[in-house]
This record gives C-alpha cells, structure tokens and sequence, in this order.
C-alpha cells in the first residue's frame, strides 16, 4: 500500500488549473485500489479546502464523509476519524480539534483539556477553567 499527501488528495477532489496532476492523482489513487491517508493529510486537506479554495464548512464535510465511506482509502483509527467528520459537520469545532479529541480517546486518554470554547463543546474536550 501507499500514502498520499495533501497535494496528492487535493487534485483527487477539486481540479484545478493543473489538469495534469489532477489526472495522475486519480490515476494512482484508482490504479493502487487503495491508498493509506494519514490524519496529518487529512488536518492539512481541510484547511487547503478552506484557504486555497474557499470552500464553506459543508462542503469540506461532504468532501470528509466521501473519504471515510470510499474503500480506496484506508485511515487509521477509522472509527475515531469518523466521529471527527461528525463533530465537524456538527459545526462544534475545527477539523483540526475534532481529530485530537478523537484520536485522544482512541490513545486511552479520558479527555482532552482545552481553553478553546468551541472546542470544550464536543465530548472528548474538557473546558479548563481559568
């Protein structure tokens, strides 16, 4: 198996003026039958999707939901990545913070402490009061 970066995924997703690497992203992708995304990637893949292509909140959700349901990639902790789209399409928090809160639990941790009050409102975040 192999990995993919964020350049990689991104060109997968949304074409761009570079027909040539949006082309041979899909082609490896398609051609290995599938590939391992790591959750740095996929941290990365959401701000790219916001910054570079403006994209809003539901559509990057719809753009994470498609990469855990698709068989051609393989996360880690898929259970705990899949909750972390749920969060974030819940509008809670960050991509970002849904993903440490998740794969906190999924390392034995409790919680997670934060003073970030979006991020206090998902379940692995614990407020740390000041």
């Amino acid at each position: 198996m192999i990995a993919v970066d964020t350049n990689v995924l991104l060109r997968f997703f949304e074409a761009d003026d570079n027909a040539a690497q949006t082309a041979a992203a899909r082609d490896i992708v398609r051609s290995q039958g599938s590939v391992f995304i790591n959750p740095v990637v996929l941290v990365e893949f959401v701000w790219a999707l916001r910054a570079s292509f403006g994209l809003d909140r539901g559509a990057i959700h719809a753009r994470l939901q498609r990469i855990v349901a698709a068989p051609e990639f393989v996360l880690p902790f898929p259970a705990s990545i899949e909750r972390a789209v749920e969060h974030y399409g819940q509008g809670l928090a960050d991509f970002a913070d849904c993903v440490i809160g998740e794969l906190n639990l999924a390392f034995g941790c409790d919680a997670t402490m934060t003073f970030d009050k979006k991020a206090a409102r998902t379940l692995p975040f614990r407020s740390l009061k000041t």
